[in-house]
């Protein structure tokens, strides 16, 4: 019985290190976000306005995961949410071919 109880436990946590995992790192931030944040210093650096048609079109690329590679593709958005310049942006090159 004790026996049964220590592999619950165990059970357990690993269902919530997987819970936790999903949460943390491999949900992706939202692609209204990531595109607001390419828009503002697309403003700031080049004085240019994304066009609604523009934004439409980066919503549906930043919102379509990949096929292979969840992983690369969340850490890419997220980077490029939090980039505050272009150079930033530069840094952020992988899955979504940006």
């Amino acid at each position: 019985m004790k026996a049964l109880k220590i592999i619950g436990a165990i059970f357990a946590t690993i269902l919530v290190a997987v819970a936790i995992f999903y949460v943390g790192w491999m949900r992706p931030p939202s692609p209204e976000s990531v595109c607001d944040n390419l828009a503002r210093i697309m403003k700031k650096e080049a004085n240019v306005e994304m066009s609604e048609k523009d934004r439409a079109s980066c919503i549906r690329q930043m919102g379509t995961p990949p096929q292979f590679g969840r992983v690369p593709w969340v850490k890419q958005l997220k980077c490029i949410r939090d980039a505050e310049t272009s150079k930033d942006l530069d840094a952020c090159k992988g899955p979504t071919g940006l």
